[in-house]
């Protein structure tokens, strides 16, 4: 019979009270006890999937502060306080829709409706707004020389529509494809554009369907709220954006120097990149926002470093504390996240403990963070709006698989920074191996909290159990019967042993960086130190 709520927390609170700090610091006693009873209390069906703005998780984050404060901890947020509160913004399209009106040089208004011909990003307020500009066709969109593609070179765009492509180039490596992709509406901003309009690739139009945007006109944005009240958006300047149908897009193109179907056609070849130029005529944008907004916080606690040179640097430790809360119809509507991720906030915690017993020269701020499952907002915040100054480096802990006895981890993003070689040293003064990224289809490196700190210029990490003896499989298992799901909960056979190591091997990697006689450094010439931290100091690449 697994553990009620009331019980874990008891245990919990036991186990730390059981063996007097000075037993602690030389021995591992209780660390699997210790884990198991803040999974089994951030997973019970009580906290009913911990829910960005829900009840569930507003219990998680008071136990997990009780839990850092217990383990020794100070409270971290502004004011000395524990959590670092916020608001996230939902925003949608609201009832009365959104519509682009076209009108071609000459011709009639044409006009393209929300969930039909187009699907429409939303506004930051509630209410209606109008945007009207002449559009130009900018090919795929993308300016970035080191690449070799500017495609926005002798194009006047300024206070206007800019059209294109989906996706990037044929033949780009996926990782800077998507580094790509992700910068448009800011490439559009760069050269003064006020909206967007994106057009599928013959590639795009198999996944991006008619019946796609119908399904996904009602679909919901999340942002965090500025402390002005300001909604985040990643290119401010561009107002409005659309995506439109094929159908769309050929009446758009009509009548131009170049039909879609020429365009498309020119976009399928390896490196293809279609010229651009300007569209006689004009077009309108309307759309209505419905907004709500959550309050919701990060958890965080700090431990002061010994070395009073060094201790105002901050290695930031992180694990995401909320998953996707209730969902659907059926008779297990609870999506209680055991693996992904109280197992993480759980091995983090138990990381903290082991480093507030002796403290690394560099301080370290412990942070449970919310809104991971809505787009990595409860990070991003942290990273935009830190609680300290002076942080060097970032260790996430996100749904480490923790069923089986692994004999090998893997560091993403490990290969970036000189932060490598002191994961990799650190993993085998734990007894284990640094394995290569095994799926790099999935590009993990940009899913996950660490990327908030990667984009403000922050070398990080996110250690994983690796596939080495059965953690193929094991991961296989998960992401076909547990991922998201309701059934990722405490019925999920996990390994104490397991995830007390983890634990180990993440402290000591925090402790590697913090005692570490220079703080992390981007290799020369890494994609994501070029783009985020162009000014900082570089190490020389292995």
């Amino acid at each position: 019979m697994r553990m009620t709520v009331v019980r874990a927390f008891a245990l919990s609170v036991a186990l730390l009270s059981a063996v007097p700090v000075a037993a602690q610091a030389v021995t591992d006693s209780g660390a699997e006890q210790r884990i198991e009873a803040d999974v089994v209390f951030l997973a019970d069906d009580a906290l009913e999937g911990r829910g960005t703005g829900q009840r569930g998780y507003d219990l998680a984050a008071l136990y997990v502060q009780s839990r850092m404060q217990a383990i020794g901890l100070r409270p971290g947020a502004a004011g000395g306080e524990w959590l670092q509160r916020f608001t996230v913004a939902r925003l949608g399209i609201a009832a009365e829709g959104a519509t682009l009106t076209w009108t071609p040089a000459g011709g009639e208004p044409v006009v393209w409706r929300s969930g039909q011909e187009a699907l429409f990003g939303v506004g930051r307020e509630a209410g209606r707004f109008v945007q009207p500009g002449q559009l130009v066709f900018v090919g795929i969109g993308i300016d970035a020389p080191e690449q070799g593609m500017s495609d926005y070179a002798g194009l006047d765009v300024a206070g206007k529509i800019v059209v294109f492509l989906s996706g990037a180039p044929v033949g780009t490596a996926p990782a800077i494809a998507e580094r790509l992709e992700a910068a448009k509406a800011r490439t559009a901003e760069a050269h003064g554009a006020i909206a967007t309009v994106t057009v599928n690739t013959t590639a795009s139009a198999s996944r991006y369907s008619d019946t796609l945007l119908r399904r996904f006109a009602g679909r919901t944005e999340t942002v965090w709220v500025s402390p002005d009240g300001t909604p985040r958006r990643q290119a401010p300047s561009v107002r409005a954006t659309a995506f439109l149908s094929d159908a769309a897009a050929e009446a758009l193109f009509a009548g131009t120097s170049r039909s879609y179907a020429d365009i498309r056609r020119e976009a399928t070849a390896a490196g293809g990149r279609p010229a651009g130029f300007a569209l006689a005529g004009a077009a309108v944008f309307e759309v209505h926002t419905r907004r709500e907004d959550l309050q919701t916080a990060n958890v965080v606690g700090v431990i002061e470093g010994s070395d009073p040179a060094l201790k105002t640097e901050y290695v930031v430790m992180t694990a995401h504390l909320d998953h996707l809360g209730m969902s659907g119809t059926g008779p297990d509507r609870i999506n209680n996240g055991a693996l992904d991720n109280a197992g993480g906030v759980a091995s983090m915690l138990e990381a903290a403990r082991i480093l507030a017993l002796a403290p690394p020269r560099r301080s370290v701020l412990v942070v449970a963070l919310s809104a991971e499952e809505m787009g990595l907002i409860g990070s991003d915040y942290l990273a935009r709006y830190p609680v300290a100054q002076g942080v060097i480096a970032n260790v996430n802990l996100d749904m480490p698989i923790l069923t089986y006895d692994f004999t090998d981890v893997v560091a993403f993003g490990a290969e970036h920074s000189t932060m490598g070689p002191l994961v990799a040293a650190a993993a085998r003064a734990e007894g284990v191996s640094l394995s290569p990224d095994p799926m790099p289809e999935q590009n993990v490196f940009t899913r996950s909290d660490h990327y908030s700190f990667v984009q403000a210029g922050i070398p990080s990490v996110m250690l994983a159990t690796g596939y080495a003896n059965g953690g193929e499989a094991a991961w296989g298992q998960f992401f076909a019967n547990g991922y998201h799901k309701t059934n990722d909960d405490l019925s999920t056979p996990f390994n104490w042993g397991a995830a007390a190591r983890f634990a180990r091997v993440n402290a000591a990697i925090a402790r590697a960086i913090g005692d570490a006689e220079r703080a992390p450094l981007w290799y020369e010439g890494n994609v994501y130190g070029d783009r985020f931290a162009p000014t900082a100091e570089r190490a020389p690449a292995p």
